[in-house]
Order: structure tokens, then C-alpha cells, then sequence
């Protein structure tokens, strides 16, 4: 699901299994996902990192017209032997997407910029927001900032699932999350938080931003 340069597919041991193990921890935040887009009237939506296409089969099925990203073969092989005709799905770099700019009035990303190296999990959300329209609508499900101590316990025990992705993925995830987690990340871009819901102790986050107009600033 993540971004990088990989020259073979890091998922293609999981892919079979993968909504197996995880469908159920992420059917709630899938679901906050899908009420958020609704709400926010997302017509042309694009599932970037979509893995298997869980998310974008629920994104369909709520009436919207769904696009998926992922640069995983087997997940997006996994995606395309369960999902709806009308979903279209590429294979690519979050970083160069294949898409015109504006293209779309929501964009959804779950779990894959803590996973990147800092300056990829940037280069993918300036792509983001180039793809997205002006006025349009950045859903994000990631790692909240550690905060308290129910936060503090709920990242140590994702971080021992992280562990079992590798240690330079381990190694990424402790510093998204000590560095202030997703909304840390993405505030130097011009984006204006207008729901955050957090989960799982306060260590995970959906969190729904509008990117400003063009020569409109952005308040926070």
C-alpha cells in the first residue's frame, strides 16, 4: 500500500491474507471514512494507496465515483477479483500520480504516509493536493500525536505491529508519531481541518481538510 521506489512488491506475501487480518480492526474507521465523504458531498473520489480495495467497494456502494492507487500488483490483483465494475483502479507512485491536476473533489488515504520516509510521505501529499480540486476535500486515517497516556498505550501496541513490517518501516512510524503525527505532517500545506475523530486509545485519527482556494489563506 505504501509509496516508494520498490523494484518488487512488498505485498505479495500478504495480499492473499491481508483483509483477513485486518478487515475487521479497520471496518469502523472505514465506515467514519465513507460518512465523512457523504458528508462532504464527494462526488469524483480518489483511494490513493488503496491495497485491496476495501475502502473504494464502500466508497462505490455510498454512490460515488471511485478511482484506486496502489503500487502493489498483488493488492491492486486482490482489488480488481472483488470490486465493482465500476471502480477503476491504476497501478503508481503517490508521488507522480497519473492523473491531471484538479481531477478530483476528494481524496482518501489510509495508514500509508507513516510508512514512508519523511520526505516521500511529503512528496506524496504535495501530489494530493495537486490532484485534488480547490475547495476540495482530503480525507486522511493514520497516526495521531502521542498526547496522554491512553495515546502513549495504544501506539506502543500498534507499534508492535508495525515491528512485523520491517525495521526501517518500525522506524518510520516512530518518527511520524513522535514528530506530531498526520496533522503535523500535513500543516504546512494549504489545508483547513474540519473534523477529526480519533480512535483506538487516541492513537489513530480520521481526519477530514479542505484545501483553500486558489489565493485564498488558510486559518487554523
Amino acid at each position: 500500500m505504501g509509496e516508494s521506489t520498490q523494484i518488487f512488491d512488498f505485498y505479495a506475501m500478504v495480499a492473499p491474507f491481508y483483509d483477513l487480518m485486518t478487515a475487521q480492526f479497520l471496518k469502523s474507521a472505514r465506515t467514519t471514512i465513507v460518512r465523512a465523504a457523504k458528508g462532504q458531498n464527494c462526488r469524483r473520489i480518489l483511494d490513493v494507496a488503496c491495497g485491496t480495495g476495501e475502502l473504494a467497494v464502500m466508497l462505490a456502494k455510498a454512490g460515488m465515483e471511485v478511482t484506486g492507487l496502489d503500487l502493489s500488483p498483488a493488492m491492486l490483483s486482490v482489488a480488481h477479483r472483488k470490486s465493482l465494475p465500476t471502480i477503476s483502479y491504476f497501478r503508481g507512485n503517490g508521488e507522480n500520480m497519473p492523473f491531471k491536476s484538479a481531477g478530483f473533489d476528494c481524496v482518501t488515504i489510509s495508514l500509508a504516509l507513516h510508512e514512508m520516509p519523511h520526505k516521500v510521505s511529503l512528496g506524496v501529499a504535495g501530489d494530493i493536493l495537486r490532484v485534488l480540486a480547490p475547495g476540495g476535500k482530503l480525507i486522511v486515517f493514520d497516526y495521531a500525536a502521542l498526547a496522554n497516556r491512553g495515546s502513549a498505550l495504544g501506539l506502543t501496541l500498534m507499534g508492535l505491529v508495525e515491528k512485523l513490517a520491517g525495521a526501517e518501516h518500525f522506524q518510520n512510524f516512530v518518527r511520524f508519531t513522535r514528530n506530531g503525527g498526520i496533522q503535523k505532517l500535513l500543516e504546512s500545506f494549504p489545508l483547513k481541518t474540519v473534523e477529526s475523530r480519533l480512535s483506538f486509545l487516541g492513537a489513530l485519527q480520521v481526519v477530514t481538510m479542505i484545501k483553500s482556494n486558489a489565493g485564498e489563506s488558510v486559518s487554523r
